[in-house]
């Protein structure tokens, strides 16, 4: 079932995009989703297993690997569910138009979401990492016209696709150290590089979930549409970062840095995102930064680690996507039926958008933690837990947990009061409510009611997730009344009682700040930009042996991590007295390439050298790899004398600069090679054997070389015809068009040199 789901978003992209009209693209499109949600629903709360794997490169433990249980299951509700009524919800935003496109794109996202939660291979999960990067960014960047549009998902994409090349090389350390690709194989590891992965995992965890110093994409991305934000913003993509701490604390969990990092930045991102949504005027950013702040929250507490606490933040992931989700929805209406999301210009929606303004009381108070709402028993839990920390780092913790609620409090109650009071003059003029937009916010606002009467059920979808990641959560529930003698219950009374004065204070108070963090950050990708349009002005404009030169150079640097391994034990004359002289022959002729002026002699020279390899091939005992040399250099030989036809028969003169750098490239590109065989050599025995039993049995040959190349490393050499194929097309339709234009464009220096 998980391939076929799987697969039904592909097909459901596809089939959008081919819609011969696109009124009913959003309706299509939720097919997938719905049959992922339904199915899902299914599993929650039972315990058994289901997965899926398509091998790759078993050798390599290369696969696409699937395992969905209590804790797959509850994500795709939210994943595939919430993505149900977005897509609802879009109909009903748009009102019309073209939205093929989008539509297709958004269940591109939910598929590439879906696999992620889903994903039991660090190489399966990172694929769909990069993919939900990818197709946000293109849902981010929808209004292409729009340069601000443009430029909030150029920065998005910039920090989440390098917080993703951060976890490769995080989860490149873990697989070294675990031993496994598989996350369900994986057991507790410990030692110097499980440390590095844990920093690595962390940074590319905070770079998805918004957390310090990576959070400045994520209220630039409000450019997007309302769909948008609603979707990724509180129920999918910025959960990827808070699973992905989940799903790897029974492995990372033990190393010391784990949890202090996380906790540490989670709570300052809580602060500071609280701080951020208190401040901003325009209502979609306000919930942006809400969402900052409880991502900080949920950081935290995946990060601490115990069984109370990982319970509270998978309750946290799914009270915080049905309360948010519904809330972005609201603002996304009030934005198409007024035209604005001013906090300061909106007047008397209490009045002319009642459902609007219910679906924010509701949705608010679930984000505010206040029962009867499914936020309270969550947030409670979240108390709870920070109070069974002990010590002096239990303080800090209870602490930074509390401020930071009681600024959430402070926050939700002045975007409701800001956002529906009257502010004197006339109300705002409100357009005709598009159902569409408005059922999805009113079901999810009525969930949080749901939520909490049916607490128990809850608890028994959240326990099993939860256990999945930490066996000790199995031993708590959410609790609608946790009574008078609780200590945690005293201190939420307090939270919301503190943060409604703060807020009802600052409602009659905005100065929005400058972006500084955006802004910093856009001046940083300006700069890069300029810095690589300067380099490749330099190295990339037109002249094939600087572009040589250049890529031996570099190529030349890869060596140097292994200059460490040189073994120069392994470094003799010679085996047999013949290899000598073959092998002054070799370099005879390797001179003479460099100093002869005519070209056809030069390819004959380079034709010696080639063959004098092929000699030295049979002389150390591999027929097979000298015929293969000697084949490969006859057709080299052939081809530069019929392509040597259409030039001069004398290379150009060279200046003593351009001679000398040439020498010089050669001399460290022959040292390079030089080093990396003496740094390869080992001194073990050869698997010749084992590759000629291969080539017999498996490739159905005797020639091993050959066998290797046709079969066993069949792929790799199909690359490589393709790649050959491709360049020849490039250079046939290049030489075509030269031909067409009659010479008549000017050439730069350097192509008639190299055509002289």
């Amino acid at each position: 079932m998980i391939w076929i789901l799987l697969v039904a978003h592909l097909v459901g992209v596809v089939a959008v995009l081919s819609l011969p009209s696109p009124r009913p693209a959003f309706a299509v499109a939720l097919a997938a989703p719905l049959a992922s949600a339904v199915w899902a629903a299914s599993r929650l709360g039972v315990g058994e297993i289901d997965t899926a794997r398509l091998g790759w490169v078993e050798g390599l433990d290369l696969a696409l690997s699937f395992r969905v249980g209590p804790l797959g299951a509850l994500l795709a509700v939210l994943v595939s569910g919430i993505g149900v009524l977005i897509f609802v919800y879009g109909h009903g935003y748009f009102g019309g138009g073209d939205r093929r496109g989008f539509a297709a794109t958004l269940l591109a996202f939910s598929g590439s979401m879906l696999g992620l939660v889903w994903a039991d291979d660090v190489w399966t999960l990172f694929l769909f990492w990069e993919a939900t990067s990818v197709t946000s960014f293109l849902l981010v960047g929808t209004k292409s016209t729009d340069s601000t549009a443009v430029t909030a998902a150029r920065r998005a994409l910039l920090v989440t696709v390098a917080g993703g090349l951060v976890l490769l090389a995080g989860l490149l350390v873990l697989v070294d150290v675990a031993g496994t690709a598989t996350l369900s194989e994986m057991g507790p590891i410990t030692g110097d590089q499980a440390t590095v992965a844990a920093v690595l995992i962390l940074i590319g965890a905070f770079t998805k979930s918004a957390q310090l110093p990576f959070h400045v994409w994520l209220p630039g991305a409000m450019a997007a549409p309302t769909p948008v934000s609603a979707y990724l913003h509180s129920a999918t993509m910025v959960k990827a970062g808070i699973v992905l701490i989940g799903v790897m604390h029974p492995v990372l969990g033990a190393v010391d840095i784990w949890s202090g990092l996380g906790v540490t930045v989670g709570l300052l991102t809580m602060f500071w995102g609280a701080i951020g949504a208190l401040r901003h005027a325009d209502a979609k950013l306000v919930l942006a930064w809400g969402t900052v702040s409880q991502l900080g929250l949920m950081t935290a507490m995946m990060s601490l680690g115990s069984g109370k606490a990982i319970f509270a933040a998978v309750s946290l992931v799914v009270a915080h996507a049905v309360f948010k989700a519904a809330l972005f929805m609201a603002v996304g209406e009030i934005d198409i039926r007024t035209g604005s999301r001013d906090l300061r210009s909106l007047s008397g929606l209490r009045t002319s958008m009642p459902i609007a303004f219910w679906v924010m009381v509701f949705a608010g108070l679930s984000m505010a933690g206040v029962p009867p709402l499914l936020g309270f028993p969550a947030k409670e839990a979240a108390i709870e837990a920070s109070l069974n920390e002990s010590g002096a780092s239990g303080d800090l913790i209870l602490v930074g947990v509390t401020i930071g609620s009681v600024l959430t409090v402070a926050y939700t109650t002045r975007l409701v009061l800001a956002l529906f009071s009257n502010k004197g003059g006339e109300s705002t003029e409100v357009t005709p409510a598009r159902w569409a937009a408005t059922a999805p916010s009113v079901l999810l606002s009525a969930l949080g009611v749901v939520g909490y009467v049916l607490a128990p059920s809850v608890t028994d979808w959240v326990v099993p997730a939860a256990a999945t990641l930490e066996t000790t959560s199995a031993g708590y529930a959410l609790l609608r009344w946790p009574g008078l003698d609780s200590t945690a219950f005293w201190i939420s009374m307090g939270i919301v009682a503190s943060g409604a004065i703060i807020g009802g204070a600052a409602a009659r108070h905005s100065s929005p700040p400058e972006p500084v963090g955006a802004n910093n950050v856009d001046r940083l990708v300006d700069r890069t930009l300029d810095l690589a349009k300067w380099t490749t002005g330099r190295v990339q404009h037109g002249s094939l042996p600087i572009y040589l030169v250049v890529m031996a150079l570099v190529a030349s640097l890869a060596v140097i991590p292994f200059l460490g391994s040189i073994d120069t034990d392994q470094l003799h004359a010679w085996d047999r007295p013949l290899q000598a002289g073959m092998g002054t022959t070799v370099v005879a002729a390797a001179i003479a390439v460099a100093v002869i002026r005519s070209r056809i002699g030069a390819a004959l020279a380079l034709g010696v050298v080639g063959l004098g390899v092929s000699a030295l091939f049979l002389i150390q005992g591999a027929p097979d790899l000298a015929l293969t040399q000697l084949l490969v250099e006859t057709v080299i030989v052939v081809g530069f004398v019929i392509g040597l036809g259409g030039l001069t028969t004398q290379f150009p003169a060279n200046g003593f600069v351009w001679r000398s750098v040439r020498i010089g490239t050669a001399v460290l590109a022959g040292a390079a090679v030089t080093a990396a065989l003496l740094a390869s050599a080992e001194d073990t025995p050869s698997n010749r054997e084992a590759l000629t039993a291969a080539a017999v049995d498996d490739g159905g040959g005797n020639n091993l070389v050959n066998v290797i190349l046709t079969d066993l490393r069949a792929l790799d050499t199909l690359g490589e015809v393709v790649v050959l194929v491709v360049a020849a097309m490039g250079v046939l339709a290049l030489s075509r068009a030269d031909a067409a234009r009659g010479g008549g464009a000017p050439l730069s220096d350097d192509v008639r040199k190299v055509r002289r």
